[in-house]
């Protein structure tokens, strides 16, 4: 059977999911993650961001490593998280987050490199073993160009109602900061934030969650557009723009069965899916739906997934999965630019560990 967990009040990511991880003494934690793939696509125009696969077997596409460290000393804890993303090279890995804690019984206060905490995968975004599909649904989880984390801090009020429920209040605010962000081989953005605010609202019980989050951000945009047909490169600067993103998601348990559904919708799209999953033993398959629509409530694409897992240990696991994108009206879908061929069949077959 399925447990669901309010991963975003647990002051560690594996220990409270039953992960293996390495503890030394009473104050110290090392775990880490890794995912690698083969995944290759039947349309020439590469698909999902940061990713960017196509029709030649990709070994790499999917390749994420990392490495967290914890320590604990009465109510403080300190965490560092290290990861080698899909788009990152070896020698490049991104500090996903580096944070100080203090937590009281019902109290707990952030500060550093934090988590975006908007969706329901947010907090354990890159360690495939602990989610159900190869990757979490590109429609939803890409819909701020797969920006995963802030500088600014955090506080979370946590309260038991019952002895059944539990509810988790967090507003959090971000600084300053710059961040790039390759959408294709001949488009670059440069976003520089100003300042950020939300609040995230996670109710849960044992058999399930829901997720409420609102965000919203003041920022300058660098857009730098390559032709390479005339060797020419544009660029264009827009100032004072900002985003207002809702997305509320949910998962529950039925026996072995469990359904998950979420949507986000910002200034620009918004978007869904629906998922669900039936667990055999070691098993679990999974079929998923999912739209995205620009801001004219036009559609730009959609997806069916068709899937299995099958957990070879507690912490090893193995995803066969196919996918069918189709990109509408002109748009891009979920291909990395517009698409000659709008539709597209990826196949993947995912190795994921944690320890």
């Amino acid at each position: 059977m399925y447990k669901i967990i309010p991963v975003l009040i647990s002051s560690s990511l594996f220990a409270p999911l039953g992960y293996a991880n390495f503890d030394f003494g009473d104050h110290l934690s090392v775990s880490g993650f890794g995912s690698t793939s083969w995944a290759k696509s039947d349309n020439e125009m590469p698909l999902l961001i940061n990713r960017e696969i196509s029709d030649s077997d990709c070994f790499d596409c999917d390749t994420t490593a990392g490495l967290q460290l914890d320590l604990y000393y009465e109510g403080f804890h300190a965490s560092g998280q290290l990861v080698k993303r899909p788009q990152d090279k070896w020698r490049d890995p991104e500090l996903e987050w580096a944070y100080i804690a203090y937590s009281t019984e019902h109290w707990t206060f952030k500060a550093g490199r934090l988590r975006n905490p908007l969706f329901l995968y947010s907090e354990y975004y890159y360690v495939g073993q602990a989610y159900t599909p190869a990757r979490p649904p590109s429609e939803v989880y890409n819909s701020i160009l797969g920006i995963t984390f802030y500088e600014g801090g955090s506080i979370t009020y946590t309260q038991d109602i019952g002895d059944e429920y539990t509810l988790a209040i967090t507003p959090f605010m971000g600084l300053e900061d710059d961040k790039d962000v390759k959408l294709n081989d001949n488009t670059f953005l440069e976003l520089k934030t100003h300042d950020m605010v939300g609040i995230n609202f996670t109710f849960s019980s044992d058999y399930y969650r829901w997720n409420f989050s609102y965000l919203n951000s003041k920022y300058d945009q660098k857009v730098t557009l390559t032709i390479p047909t005339i060797a020419m490169t544009l660029s264009s600067v827009e100032k004072g723009k900002t985003i207002d993103l809702y997305s509320l998601g949910a998962e529950y348990e039925f026996d072995s069965f469990k359904l998950t559904a979420e949507a986000q919708k910002n200034d620009r799209t918004y978007s869904w899916y629906l998922m669900g999953a039936q667990q055999l033993g070691k098993w679990t398959p999974y079929i998923s739906y999912a739209q995205q629509y620009n801001d004219d409530d036009k559609l730009d694409g959609d997806s069916v997934l068709i899937g299995t897992r099958y957990d070879l240990l507690y912490n090893l696991s193995v995803n066969a999965e196919w996918q069918y994108f189709s990109a509408e009206n002109g748009q891009n879908g979920s291909f990395i630019d517009t698409p000659s061929e709008r539709n597209a069949n990826l196949f993947t077959i995912m190795l994921n560990v944690v320890f």
